[in-house]
Order: C-alpha cells, then structure tokens, then sequence
C-alpha cells in the first residue's frame, strides 16, 4: 500500500558481496587460507595488501595459488589509494560478467595498531605532553578524545570501502585469549576472554567472522546470512565440519555456505546516517525564545554555534575564560559539538585553543624558536584546535544571508599550476571539514582543480578555506543554492 511521501520497496532477497573477518591466534592458518582461495576457480584476480606479516611472497609457491601483491610504502594513504584502485577494478569486472575480483588484507590488525601510534606521536606533540616528557621522559602520555576520534574517522573510511566493495573482501586480524578486566581495567582472576586485535567496530560491521586455532576446526563465530544456519542470539557460534571446507575454506564459505552467487550478487545498500541542518519547527522553536529573552531584557544564552565561533575569535587566554567562564554557566561545557572531523564538546575546544597559545607562546620566545630551528622543526604541531576552523567554517554555510557581504579580491583565490606547500595540504581535521563544506556548498572537485588550476589535493587548506568564504559570499549575494566556481 502506498503511504503518501513515503518511498517504499520490496527486498531483493539476495545475498551481497561479502566481507569476511578472519581472525585467529597466531600461525593459525590465516594467510595460508587467503593464499589458498586464489586457486579457485570461482573467482577472478585475488589482490593482496600485506601488511607487518610479509607472508605473501613465500605462499605464492601453495600449489595453485595466484595473486598478485600490491605494492605500497605502507602508509594510510596509500593503503586506501589501493583499496579504492582495487575497488575500481573489481567494479569494472562485475560490470563486464567477469568471475568476482578479490581484496585480501593481511592483516587488519596491523591498520589500527598504525593509527593507534599515529594518535599518540599527535598527542606527544601537543604543548602540555611535550612539558611533560620534557620533564619525565617515562611519562605516561594522555591520548585525548579528539584525537582518538580522527583515528576512529580514518578507520570507518577505510572500512565503509570494504563494505562497498564489488565482489569478495577478506580481512585477516589477530586474535587471542585475554584475561578480562572489571569496569577500572583491573584483571578478574580466573576470567578470561577472547580478544581481536582490530577496530572494535569490525566485527560488527563484517558480514561473516571466522575464527582460526591451531589443532582446531575452524568457528563461524557470526554471519550476516539467512544460509549460514546460524540465527542471531539463537545459535552459537558453529564449527565448520563439512568436509567440503577442506582445503578450501574461503572458497566453500562464500559459494556453499553463503550461497553468493556473483551473477546476481550485490554491492551492500549502506546509506550513512548524519545530523544535517536545523529542521523548520527546530528554527522557530530557537527564534521566539530568544526574542522572549531580549523583550524580558535578560541575557540570552548562548548556543554551541555561538561558542565555537567566540572559541575561534579569541585572541588571548584572557578572552578564552570569559568563553568557559559563560560556557559553565549555562551548562555547555560537555555539549558536543559535530563537525566533519568527529564531535568535539565545548570544553575539548577551548582545551585545544588554549594549547595553540601555548604553542605561539613558545614559538615566539627566542629561545623557543633556537630549539625549534634544532629540531628541524618548520611548522607548528597539528593541534586539536583545528577543528575550530572547520566548525566555524561549516556554521557560515548555514547561516542565512544578510545581503550586505562582498567579495574583495584575495590573493589566496588566484590560479596556479604549482602544488602548494605539502606542509600546507596535510590531510588533518581542518582540512577534512573544509572539504565537507565545499561538498556542502556544491563545489566539486573538477570545480575546484578549475578555479586554482591543479587538483584538489594539492591546494593548500588555507586557499580552500578561502574559497569556502567566496563561494558562501556569492551565494549570498546571488541568492541562490549552488554556484559555479570554475
């Protein structure tokens, strides 16, 4: 039945391509089991990251096994540079009935441990963790929220691509017997529990999760499937026991047990959730209760969109108070506030201004630029203020025109074919949510490469922030939704 300004469909009822999660305790048989999978003859060409294991050369003498390695340097950026090239491959040979392309990334564990490290190397650069180590070098360093939250950013990337893939993912990751802690982190004696040393959101997000242990058969701990035979919260995790799997495993798992049938197999329909804009009752519930607060002559209090501009505009540690000082007052300090980098609340905000300060501070003393210059040092540490920018930036694109902006000349917006400062384009969370309010705005990046006259990426944030300000001014003045920029 049709429900008026409803959109509506029957399910398919087919099963996706799938995205297994193969973990186990150590020398288990996981790469061997990817190793082996690239001898069907099911499926097209098996591409292997290999990642902290370098087990790939050596198991390309398994008889049959065929694949190819894919070079890399090792580093975030080129991992999903070739996660996303694969994904094009594998896209191209669905689109052309070829046998199924096949991602497998050994191990993923090694992926979060990397972003792990980068967090901390971030967090020891911050001004107090730098004092500190200065003072104890031992000293425990404090990995703030913030910076968990980009490492968290990173990782969801990276693995809604996996779950987009067109055809077969596998992921091997480590996994082991722990002992298990109460809720302060101390061990509970004779408690013990199992561990998979990934993102904790991976197995959730997986649609099949194996487990591999040395003199055991291997255990279908969960699968996203109506063929498996394993209903959620009914049946426990299942050993695989079908003599089929023999030899075979990863293949009997997708074409027997999953029943995935690549002519009729599917890219998984994931539609992400966001916050969006003021809805219309959430705007005239806001403006009657201010104006009531101005006719009653009182102070009205301040939003999070007013407090992260004020956060941005602060000029000294003096302002930076009476910032906290009001923030408090009204309750706001552990309000979140979401941006394109991750949700930061008011308190982590003015923390991370204030360590910019300190930043300026030591940078502009004598002696704090003599052991910068030793150090080799040519910019100031990524702090978590960057944020800011990127809040403040998104604010202005949803704040209404007033008619009255004009568009100077700037500098900053004049086309060059010459990259800018690599130092000047890192991939940080200013730069991130920049990038989320030009896609905002409708800018894309062929737009972008026409106005400065090379790609994207090689503009620096600071020009792109620029352009965030231009496009936002000539849509106000035009009055319209979308501009053209090129």
């Amino acid at each position: 039945m049709a429900v008026s300004g409803l959109k509506t469909r029957k399910p398919t009822g087919r099963v996706p391509w799938p995205c297994i999660l193969l973990e186990g305790e150590e020398k288990a048989g996981k790469s061997w089991a990817l190793a082996q999978f690239s001898a069907s003859d099911k499926i097209g060409t098996l591409y292997w990251i290999d990642l902290n294991e370098g087990a790939g050369d050596e198991y390309g003498a398994i008889p049959g096994a065929k694949y190819e390695l894919v070079e890399h340097d090792g580093s975030y950026a080129a991992v999903l540079a070739a996660v996303q090239a694969v994904k094009a491959q594998a896209r191209r040979a669905a689109d052309a009935g070829e046998p199924p392309v096949v991602l497998g990334i050994d191990t993923g564990s090694a992926i979060w441990d990397g972003l792990k490290d980068w967090a901390s190397e971030r967090a020891a650069r911050s001004a107090r963790n730098r004092e500190l180590l200065k003072r104890d070098p031992n000293a425990e360093i404090t990995i703030s929220q913030n910076l968990w939250n980009d490492a968290g950013a990173r990782w969801r990337k990276l693995q809604t691509e996996l779950l987009t893939f067109p055809g077969i993912v596998v992921v091997t990751a480590r996994g082991k017997e722990v002992t298990e802690v109460d809720a302060n982190g101390r061990p509970i004696e004779g408690q013990k529990t199992w561990s998979v040393q990934t993102h904790r959101e991976f197995p959730y997000a997986a649609s099949v999760w194996v487990r591999l242990r040395r003199g055991r058969r291997p255990l279908i701990v969960g699968a996203r499937s109506v063929h498996v035979g394993i209903k959620p919260n009914d049946d426990p995790a299942k050993e695989v026991t079908d003599k089929k799997a023999d030899g075979r495993l990863l293949e009997w798992l997708v074409f027997d047990a999953l029943k995935c049938d690549p002519g009729t197999a599917h890219v998984r329909d994931l539609v992400p959730f966001h916050g969006g804009g003021l809805l219309e009752h959430e705007r005239t519930e806001q403006a009657p209760a201010g104006r009531q607060a101005a006719r009653a002559g009182g102070r009205r209090e301040p939003d999070a969109g007013d407090l992260v501009a004020r956060i941005g505009d602060a000029g000294d540690d003096d302002e930076l108070r009476e910032v906290w000082a009001e923030a408090n007052r009204s309750g706001m300090l552990q309000v979140d506030v979401p941006t394109p980098g991750g949700s930061y609340t008011v308190a982590e905000l003015i923390q991370a201004r204030h360590e910019e300060f300190l930043e300026a501070s030591v940078e502009s003393h004598p002696a704090g630029r003599r052991r910068a210059s030793a150090a080799g040092q040519t910019s100031a540490p990524e702090t978590p203020a960057a944020v800011v920018e990127s809040a403040r930036a998104a604010a202005a694109a949803a704040r209404p025109s007033t008619g009255r902006e004009e568009t100077p000349a700037n500098p900053l917006l004049e086309p060059s074919p010459t990259p800018d400062d690599p130092g000047e384009r890192r991939l940080n969370a200013a730069r991130r949510g920049v990038l989320a309010s030009l896609e905002a705005l409708g800018v894309t990046e062929e737009q972008i490469a026409a106005r400065f006259g090379r790609p994207a990426e090689q503009v620096a944030t600071r020009r792109l922030t620029a352009l965030v300000r231009d496009v936002i001014a000539t849509q106000r003045a035009a009055g319209d939704d979308r501009t053209d920029v090129a």
